[in-house]
């Protein structure tokens, strides 16, 4: 008989966690009723613009400000894990009138707006609760974009648990959270900032360097 209920219940234990492994979650990505996204100049961003959806790697408050401050593709890319994009496990991007593994600005609803939603992402791709954030660019072409925004908030964009879903919506964005960016509270925008191209960085750097030695 103890053999029996032992045989039971591994035969269970063994069914829940072969239901749990391959178990998937589900994200959405909606502007609708909420703040649209635009450069930093109050433009609405152009439909194909694109949006990466995922986590940003920050331990600790120096971390942050690296992606608040970091003109350098390469260094947040780095410190970045999305959703979609073709990754392994990482789901894939269904939206209305914009083919490929990227979520865009596809102009649903208005002008400017954006919803869509990556399916059938791997429950175990990312820590259940881990905070999500949308990296927003003004360009087709995320590595070449003149000007991105990170948004995120204090809760209500975490990662869901298996056979779950989640909503990003862009009415829940506090101003406090944006990581790089800002709000607009008079046309209701959420505005991209500013990526100034090495070339410019340079130029500034040498200026500020002529400055400093007339001073001197």
């Amino acid at each position: 008989m103890n053999s029996r209920i032992f045989v039971h219940a591994l035969m269970a234990l063994c069914l829940t966690a072969s239901a749990a492994f391959g178990a998937t979650v589900s994200i959405t990505v909606n502007s609708n009723n909420g703040p649209c996204y635009t450069t930093s100049t109050d433009q609405l961003l152009t439909a194909g613009s694109v949006i990466r959806v995922g986590y940003f790697n920050w331990t600790d408050l120096v971390t942050r400000n690296v992606l608040a401050t970091s003109n350098n593709y390469a260094e947040l890319d780095a410190l970045f894990t999305p959703l979609g994009e073709s990754r392994p496990n990482g789901g894939s991007v269904l939206q209305t009138g914009a083919p490929g593994q990227n979520i865009v600005i596809n102009d649903q609803f208005e002008a400017g707006h954006v919803f869509g939603q990556i399916t059938g992402i791997e429950s175990t791709y990312l820590p259940t609760n881990t905070d999500l954030v949308l990296w927003v660019f003004n360009s087709s072409t995320a590595s070449t974009a003149s000007e991105w925004g990170i948004f995120t908030t204090s809760s209500g964009w975490e990662f869901p648990a298996a056979l779950g879903s989640q909503t990003l919506a862009s009415i829940e964005v506090e101003e406090a959270n944006i990581i790089r960016g800002s709000f607009n509270s008079t046309s209701n925008h959420l505005r991209l900032s500013v990526v100034p191209e090495p070339s410019g960085l340079l130029l500034l750097l040498s200026t500020a360097l002529v400055v400093r030695r007339r001073r001197r």
